[in-house]
């Protein structure tokens, strides 16, 4: 699948993204918020089958799911064999599946949640911790009125700086609508949210990422799926990009010349990614979780 730009796309850079101070934890100005009640000094372990997961290491490569499949296998009902783990597939690249069980959420609790918290770091330091050091939006939708939640998120893109392992990383998560996707439209108790997964120093994107929430009997389950290493060049503006060379990157020449290279060194290794990203999106995962049916009944109108 081709990512085609949006206009949250070609925005300048959020103004807080080069002033703000990054940090573990809280300060003053984050304990004065609002829902500040719900800061936990640390992220809550990840449930069992997800421990089982990291013990047991890479799954075979026949359990890797295709991006291709993915909207077919995940929308047929019941499970997949690898629900939880990671390996390599047939076409190269990183897969790693992540399932987390979610008594008392919605779907609905997730449009919510990507929609109100993203255009400011202290809402995200909720999510996780003892990993999340700053958002923000590409466009700040979160005033305007007559906007679904959906609305808010689809079509945006999110800046986040965090750890996924030992190394703080600065991400872009560009959100897509699922029913451009391939996913049909959400039913009630349900959604899906996709995203193309880059870096925000540079005008690349390596990744794509589907959260599959599915109603169950108590609540929901979020099937989550992770394709890495698929590595395109995006045609961002320069003013959309943060660092000196990613700007650079923006030439169409120089892309030319240095692509090849740049799509390489942005390749993560399955050893190293797989596990700190099976490890980091079951903690927040289930972290988050824990409180937001509490969060989004007393914030969920705002």
């Amino acid at each position: 699948m081709q990512y085609e730009l949006t206009d949250a796309d070609r925005a300048l850079l959020p103004p807080t993204y080069t002033s703000e101070p990054r940090y573990l934890g809280y300060r003053e100005a984050d304990r004065a918020k609002p829902y500040a009640a719900f800061f936990q000094d640390r992220t809550l372990p990840i449930q069992d089958h997800a421990r089982e997961a990291m013990i047991r290491g890479p799954v075979p490569a026949e359990h890797g799911l295709r991006l291709s499949e993915a909207v077919a296998a995940m929308t047929r009902s019941g499970y997949l064999p690898c629900e939880t783990g990671y390996t390599v597939n047939a076409d190269g690249l990183v897969v790693v599946s992540v399932s987390t069980d979610m008594p008392g959420v919605t779907g609905e609790m997730w449009d919510w949640w990507f929609a109100w918290h993203g255009a400011e770091t202290a809402p995200y330091k909720l999510w996780h911790p003892d990993a999340h050091l700053y958002s923000s939006m590409g466009q700040d939708r979160t005033a305007i009125p007559g906007l679904s939640d959906r609305q808010r998120y689809v079509g945006n893109v999110s800046y986040v700086d965090e750890y996924l392992g030992a190394e703080a990383t600065p991400l872009t998560v560009r959100f897509i609508d699922q029913e451009r996707f391939g996913f049909a439209a959400p039913r009630a108790g349900e959604t899906v949210i996709v995203a193309r997964g880059g870096l925000s120093t540079m005008p690349v994107s390596f990744a794509w990422l589907i959260h599959q929430v599915r109603a169950t009997p108590g609540g929901a389950e979020m099937r989550s799926r992770f394709f890495v290493n698929d590595v395109s060049l995006l045609p961002l503006p320069a003013h959309a990009v943060c660092s000196t060379a990613g700007q650079a990157m923006t030439n169409q020449i120089v892309q030319g010349a240095a692509g090849p290279i740049v799509k390489q060194v942005a390749k993560r290794k399955l050893r190293e990614f797989g596990p700190d990203m099976l490890f980091h999106y079951a903690s927040e995962m289930n972290h988050l979780a824990s409180f937001l049916p509490k969060l989004h009944a007393e914030f969920g109108d705002r």
